[in-house]
């Protein structure tokens, strides 16, 4: 473990003591502000005219500009309230949603444009390391901290901790298509308390190929490992952790008014525990779907789509009583695009999903399925962002069918000036088991502050409190973590 703190240590030095002139020429144009007062005065909307030379348009500011190109593989589409939803996840990066919002709804029909402020300080905006046609952008945040309840669980007790996060994102800058990459981790451990270590992981990449002004070819891969709350029913005390991959292959093609896209996909996950038993969870989910849409560009656009579903299992006998839980089902949703950017900007949809399962013995997995990502730009300096998501999930459980997961969040963000941001926010998620009384609630809160030391290097503190209610006696938990660290990039 010392090696390896000690090479963490070098790699973040190396970030901040990167050579001046090689960081503000790899990418130009990507810094904040110059002069940070700019923008510590309190009333932003009565200054802009005194602020801004004369000629030039305030909207097009870039004092709190996105990067030019947001990267398509760190979307958040919906919402896990927050990191829950039976897993233990970080809180994702605010910018997260405005990425899935922005590329949802394209510049062309009034969505989000790069002067909403992406809710992170912009005096140490990265500036990345050009490769070619691609910038790289490495970012290390090491934090350490406290917290009452180190294994997430009814018997857990406090503990120091220090958290370990990488972050490297590939964004490609070609004149026409795109692709990204975005692999990222936690490593966190507890001093007094080793067996209660956690890891977390993601990686993904996104391809879209604009084949013609009216055909788009969007290609998708992903793969995240996370812990379960040792507080589910699924769970049972063991640390199992879930390894999901995703592969989808969407086509749009935009005829007249309307918007077509015919798309496939799988969803796998494998469920890995320390019990000596194989999970019975392991399946994949396999898709097709049809989305038609409005292409007016107006400012509401609607939509309905339509998905046939087939869940398959790895194993026959999947649970004690050998219920095979094999499904073909379908899902069907209608929404619209809101596209009254940049100030407000998103999509929301609701329907039904059915799955018929195989066994006579169980009931259908079926329920409303809600979805939704807004973002609300009040003003350049304050931007707020909403979601909501459903997920239904396999299990193994006796006479259960399986379990659908509704999450909802709400975060803002605010720049006091373009060295120092202050975020927070409220995630909620309520799972709830077909055929067996089995119900869980996750409440998350979130506060944080960054503030920029340098153009390399940023402060950051943070604290979460966490919520998980069972209606299974001894799974209830609370928890309650501070953190605080340093922040590199390049």
């Amino acid at each position: 473990m010392t090696r390896f703190l000690t090479c963490i240590i070098c790699f973040a030095l190396s970030l901040a003591l990167a050579e001046p002139s090689f960081a503000q020429t790899a990418v130009p144009g990507l810094r904040g502000s110059d002069d940070p007062g700019r923008v510590n005065a309190a009333d932003d909307d009565g200054r802009e005219e005194a602020e801004t030379p004369a000629g030039v348009n305030p909207t097009q500011s870039n004092v709190f500009a996105l990067r030019p190109s947001v990267n398509i593989a760190e979307e958040e589409d919906g919402s896990t309230g927050l990191g829950a939803a039976g897993r233990v996840q970080p809180v994702r990066p605010f910018s997260d949603r405005i990425t899935a919002v922005t590329r949802a709804v394209p510049l062309a029909q009034g969505g989000i444009d790069d002067t909403v402020f992406g809710g992170d300080t912009t005096f140490d905006a990265p500036d990345g390391i050009r490769l070619g046609s691609f910038i790289l952008t490495p970012q290390l945040t090491v934090t350490a901290g406290y917290t009452d309840n180190t294994s997430r669980s009814a018997t857990g007790g406090p503990g120091s901790l220090y958290r370990i996060a990488p972050d490297i994102s590939l964004t490609s800058d070609w004149v026409r298509h795109q692709f990204d990459a975005s692999l990222r981790g936690s490593y966190i451990g507890y001093p007094g308390n080793p067996d209660d270590d956690d890891i977390f992981g993601s990686a993904a990449a996104g391809l879209r190929l604009d084949i013609t002004e009216a055909t788009r070819v969007d290609a998708d891969i992903s793969y995240g490992i996370s812990r379960e709350e040792d507080g589910s029913a699924e769970s049972l005390g063991n640390d199992t952790f879930i390894h999901e991959g995703n592969i989808d292959l969407g086509v749009t093609r935009n005829v007249g008014l309307l918007a077509a896209t015919a798309a496939v996909g799988a969803d796998r996950r494998v469920y890995d525990s320390d019990s000596t038993i194989e999970s019975g969870r392991d399946n994949t989910v396999y898709s097709a779907s049809l989305r038609l849409g409005s292409n007016a560009g107006g400012l509401l656009s609607p939509f309905a789509q339509g998905s046939l579903l087939f869940r398959r299992f790895d194993q026959t006998c999947s649970d004690s009583i050998c219920e095979i839980r094999d499904a073909d089902g379908y899902e069907l949703r209608g929404g619209l695009a809101i596209a009254a950017g940049p100030k407000l900007v998103g999509e929301v949809s609701a329907g039904w999903r059915l799955e018929d399962i195989e066994d006579s013995r169980l009931k259908n997995l079926s329920g409303l399925v809600v979805d939704g990502s807004l973002v609300w730009s009040p003003s350049r300096l304050t931007t707020v962002t909403a979601g909501v998501g459903t997920s239904f999930d396999a299990t193994d459980i006796d006479n259960a069918s399986g379990s659908i997961i509704y999450s909802g969040d709400l975060r803002l963000a605010h720049a006091f000036s373009d060295r120092w941001v202050g975020e927070a926010g409220l995630g909620y998620s309520y799972r709830t088991y077909e055929g067996v009384s089995i119900e869980e609630n996750t409440l998350t809160g979130f506060g944080g502050m960054t503030y920029a030391l340098t153009q390399n290097v940023a402060l950051t503190a943070n604290y979460i409190h966490r919520r998980f209610e069972s209606s299974q006696d001894g799974g209830d938990y609370t928890e309650n973590a501070i953190e605080a660290g340093l922040r590199f990039r390049h």
